[in-house]
């Protein structure tokens, strides 16, 4: 198994393809190329519509997917708002490769069956799977739960293709072809894929019991008002915490109930929508029946360091020199990058401290595709990695 990276940032996408070609011509000397990815900031858009065949042959690749990012992560790089063109190749000898594109009138007549029929895999063949759907075409949430349903304990990784605020202006790419709806592929036998999501909180407090809840709605919280459980939880914190509550309170879901104790990366975060005084009831961005556990958490710049330092730092022991880490794909939410850490390459860095300098690929993404326990979920804010490594 063998992995190569590049990334241009020129602004002519023809010398960006003829760069990036090279780089990776020279890294990987001899090994024929299965896989190829490709990850371009929408200034790309217009022209990889007739130069995206040129880059499958230039790669001379079976399979090359990828899709517009609003930043584009390459060579362990990440350059945001500015031209960018990024690409990955992969020698996976014994390893199946099944390409797919989907639109959004079979999303909606998905049968339970549909994707062992059509990829002609088991549950048993142990599939992982990367997956890119356009947010503006494709009712992805619907998509990722026909995965879950059809592989139930398999990992999808993946992103929303991002790169502006119009459809317009996001895109799919799969082999010659400029797409929407969803792109992903199947990926079986001799590899290991290990995934991180870090979603960049703490919790905050102490975890607590949904007594009363409707959909959305939670109304008690160990058999008092949940509100009124929140506001007495807030006044009890350090002044700091209080202060970054006010500004980025998440509540987080327990996915596996029967662990004993629960620590950072046990729950799938999402937003607090609001709260209605009168009735103690809160809404949060998700779906809740009584008896789950939740728990507050905060996030900001520093919370987001130290979650992927120590998800990455627990998985540091996988990697040895019998078993390195070959390539890595990592697919982070657009308000993450310089914005949020006041430096650039913050994501990338961690990674390749942890693994050592791989070839590493991706784009920044309008929301983030992994697991969270063995289920996969949409994300947000959250940085999203795959990490190759041979079978054991």
């Amino acid at each position: 198994m063998q992995f190569a990276s590049a990334i241009s940032h020129e602004a002519e996408t023809e010398v960006a393809i003829d760069k990036t070609l090279e780089t990776l011509t020279e890294q990987l000397a001899d090994a024929p190329v299965d896989l190829g990815f490709v990850f371009a900031s929408s200034h790309h858009l217009k022209a990889l519509a007739d130069l995206l065949p040129e880059v499958q042959k230039g790669l001379d690749a079976p399979t090359l997917i990828g899709c517009t990012g609003g930043g584009v992560i390459g060579d362990a790089r990440e350059i945001e708002h500015r031209p960018a063109f990024s690409l990955m190749a992969a020698s996976l000898p014994g390893v199946s490769i099944k390409p797919f594109h989907v639109d959004q009138a079979t999303v909606e007549d998905l049968s339970d069956t549909y994707w062992q029929e059509r990829l002609s895999l088991a549950v048993e063949d142990d599939p992982s799977f990367m997956l890119f759907p356009d947010p503006f075409t494709i009712d992805a949430q619907k998509l990722l739960d026909s995965f879950n349903t059809s592989y139930p304990l398999r990992p999808v990784l993946g992103g929303l293709a991002s790169g502006g605020q119009s459809s317009s202006s996001c895109a799919l790419f799969l082999n010659g072809d400029v797409l929407h709806g969803a792109v992903g592929l199947s990926l079986t036998g001799n590899f290991s894929l290990r995934t991180v999501v870090s979603q960049g909180c703490r919790p905050i407090g102490e975890p607590q019991i949904i007594t009363r809840c409707e959909n959305q709605i939670i109304y008690e919280l160990g058999g008092k008002p949940a509100l009124e459980v929140i506001q007495a939880l807030l006044e009890s914190l350090p002044e700091a915490d209080q202060r970054l509550a006010r500004s980025a309170l998440l509540m987080g879901r327990v996915i596996d109930e029967y662990k004993e104790g629960f620590e950072r990366g046990d729950f799938l975060i999402r937003t607090l929508m609001g709260a209605d005084p009168k009735s103690g009831a809160i809404a949060v961005g998700d779906i809740f029946r009584p008896g789950q556990t939740v728990q507050l958490h905060v996030r900001d710049a520093s919370t987001a360091r130290e979650d992927l330092h120590e998800l990455m730092d627990s998985l540091a022991p996988e990697f040895n020199d019998d078993r390195p880490a070959k390539g890595a794909l990592l697919f982070s939410c657009n308000g993450r990058g310089a914005h949020l850490y006041g430096e650039k390459d913050h994501d990338s860095r961690v990674i390749t401290e942890t693994t050592g300098a791989i070839p590493l690929a991706g784009f920044f993404c309008n929301g983030e595709i992994g697991p969270i326990g063995n289920t996969n979920f949409l994300h947000g804010f959250t940085a999203s990695i795959g990490i190759f490594q041979d079978k054991e």
